[in-house]
């Protein structure tokens, strides 16, 4: 199989854990884009946030693509938006309610700024950090919000967590996706919005069949991407439930160039 689009995760996939792309992976993502291949940067990131990757690996200049929001906001090499969701305002009041009580803090994205109710916990920091964007506080969340949000980002303990998704899933799981985007992050999507149909969209705009496309990811909100490709990649340090679901996990971890593992394999090897 000749593949022509590979979707990477950014966090623990394309990045190593200390927030890197290596040299090897760097040269591999570029040797495949002289093959020919385009490549996509996923992330459950704001497209701010995904964006200095795509341009850093030459990925805009090769005609590539970049997805933030799990798929909520799509561009292409030009920057112009292909796809884009938003979660519909209705269930914003209902969902805070619901977990206002939990130790944990919700969170919204407006442009270039973080909106963040007074429950801040190490967990948020890690959101402002690692894109680089300012933290900004409100008193209600549910309050504020009069404008299009693509998704809530709760930030809180793993364990407290895992209890409250069972909780919204059993409220509201016909109205919008639920799921965990890593151990301490719980987003509140539109239904219907995943890194899975994300990819599919650009599928369609590039006009190739889903079969020709690697994904490759470490968490739950891969998932769908790895189910989707032709070829679903988990990173040897993924969650278990993505390795279940995985065509390939890799030998290598995110530390040790797993990402370049997998482009060596399946796109510039001669055999």
């Amino acid at each position: 199989m000749k593949y022509k689009l590979m979707a990477v995760d950014i966090d623990d996939t394309l990045l190593n854990r200390q927030k890197e792309i290596t040299p090897k992976t760097r040269e591999a993502i570029l040797k495949a884009q002289e093959k020919g291949v385009k490549f996509a940067v996923s992330s459950g990131r704001l497209p701010y946030g995904v964006r200095p990757y795509a341009v850093e690996l030459n990925i805009l200049e090769n005609g590539g693509f970049y997805m933030g929001f799990n798929g909520g906001a799509i561009l292409n090499s030009d920057e112009e938006e292909i796809a884009k969701t938003y979660l519909d305002s209705k269930y914003i009041k209902p969902v805070y309610e619901e977990i206002k009580h939990y130790n944990v803090t919700t969170m919204v994205h407006k442009g270039s700024t973080i909106y963040a109710d007074r429950k801040v916990n190490d967990y948020t920091e890690i959101e402002s950090k690692v894109i680089g964007l300012p933290l900004n506080l409100v008193d209600d969340i549910a309050e504020f919000v009069d404008f299009p949000v693509h998704k809530l980002l709760i930030a809180g303990e793993p364990d407290e967590l895992k209890e409250m998704e069972q909780v919204l899933l059993d409220k509201f799981s016909e109205d919008v996706d639920i799921y965990l985007s890593a151990p301490w992050f719980l987003e509140v999507m539109p239904k219907g919005t995943s890194k899975g149909l994300g990819l599919k969209a650009i599928c369609d705009y590039m006009g190739i069949d889903i079969s020709e496309t690697i994904a490759c990811g470490d968490s739950f909100n891969d998932i769908s991407m790895v189910e989707m490709a032709g070829l679903g990649v988990a990173m040897n340090n993924a969650e278990a439930e993505l390795k279940a679901v995985a065509d390939y996990v890799t030998e290598n971890d995110c530390d040790n160039d797993g990402l370049a593992e997998v482009i060596e394999k399946f796109l510039l090897s001669k055999s």
